[in-house]
């Protein structure tokens, strides 16, 4: 039997290559004659970058950058050598965790970091950007991205704008005159999994701005700069980033870099699965384990386990789901490709045993499920 394990990773507890190294070494315990294949997955936030180096042989590319606020520090992007990609993590520069709880302020924080990165690839030579655009401290639509390449922001009176959330409002015009010169030779695409637009009720200051340290004024103030700073990006760049979904997220990173680095917005999710080649390794296979934290109603709403999982009825490859707490069971028993479904904890426990028990708990799941699949040799049929 042909195995694909193929989990995200359990969150706060074990990353995606060891939750698949744990349930493929239970498993081949008491199913020794299975062929498991792994393939760790993540959904575009903390811990991508390392699994898809784990994956797809990367290496990471150490540069020095501003954090939020402007300071110095250490960070790293993917590179992907054999075809010339840079995956660039948002968080790693720009990101809320970078910060102290008494240091958030979207409107003085910039993505000038995660631009700084972006011009070390270009100087690297990549053809390919991948902004990955999850856990940001920002809100200033990526104005600080784009002054690292080279893009620079006036007011009306032809004064520089300091490239922060705040300053949004006091655009008028954009010069582009001096951007990196590679800039016009890669592709780009932003991902992520919101689906925001840039400004409004449900836009990037209302929704998110608060987490990052922006009370109601702040908030009604970011909005009114991202509303106006629309207007000047349709002006420059002939493109209505309102009318595009996601342009919200990162702070209004998605819309800013469908203009400074003419990306496409693309569903996190969908990306993870095409770039590490997930339907091949499913036509290969006769069964897909896979899981996550925890299974509940999210699960099921386009996210990269519900893709996962059509992709695998697509392929008629039966699923089994292994996780850490099972809710909303009848969500599961709906999708009749879904053979089983589990939680690895035998019996309520505090979170904190459980997160450090994870490991021998999934191993113990391997071995179970390595018993029942080891009967399809005795004329057990799935």
């Amino acid at each position: 039997m042909n195995i694909l394990i193929a989990p995200d990773s359990f969150k706060d507890a074990l990353a995606a290559p060891l939750v698949c190294e744990f349930l493929r070494r239970g498993l081949q315990q008491t199913f020794p004659a299975a062929n498991c294949q792994l393939l760790p997955l993540a959904d575009g936030g903390e811990g991508t970058l390392e699994t898809l180096a784990t994956v797809l042989s990367g290496e990471f590319v150490e540069c020095t950058v501003h954090d939020p606020l402007f300071r110095p520090i250490q960070a790293h992007y993917l590179w992907l050598p054999s075809t010339a990609t840079a995956v660039i993590e948002m968080a790693r520069a720009s990101g809320l965790e970078l910060l102290a709880a008494t240091e958030r302020n979207a409107r003085q924080t910039t993505t000038l970091g995660t631009g700084e990165l972006v011009a070390n690839a270009l100087t690297r030579g990549a053809r390919h950007l991948v902004l990955t655009v999850g856990g940001s401290a920002t809100n200033d639509a990526g104005i600080g991205l784009a002054t690292a390449l080279g893009y620079t922001f006036w007011d009306e009176n032809d004064q520089p704008v300091p490239p922060t959330g705040e300053h949004l409002v006091r655009i008028r015009r954009i010069d582009g005159s001096h951007v990196h010169p590679r800039l016009a030779e890669v592709s780009c695409r932003v991902v992520t999994d919101v689906t925001n637009p840039f400004h409004g009720p449900t836009g990037a200051a209302h929704v998110f701005a608060a987490q990052k340290g922006a009370d109601a004024a702040a908030i009604a103030h970011l909005d009114a700069g991202l509303r106006h700073f629309a207007e000047v990006l349709q002006t420059t760049f002939g493109t209505d980033v309102q009318a595009l979904a996601g342009s919200g997220a990162g702070g209004g990173m998605g819309g800013g870099a469908a203009c400074f680095l003419k990306a496409s917005i693309t569903s996190a999710a969908d990306w993870i699965l095409d770039i590490t080649h997930a339907a091949d390794l499913l036509q290969a296979s006769d069964l897909l384990i896979t899981g996550e934290g925890r299974i509940d109603a999210q699960t099921w709403q386009g996210k990269l386990l519900a893709r996962l999982l059509a992709l695998a009825t697509q392929h008629q490859v039966p699923v089994i789901l292994v996780c850490g707490t099972l809710q909303n069971a009848e969500d599961v028993l709906a999708d009749p490709n879904v053979l089983y479904a589990t939680s690895i904890l035998p019996a309520p426990m505090p979170l904190a045993e459980a997160l450090t028990r994870t490991p021998e708990l999934l191993e113990t799941q391997g071995k179970l499920l390595g018993r029942l699949l080891s009967r399809r040799q005795q004329g057990f049929r799935i």
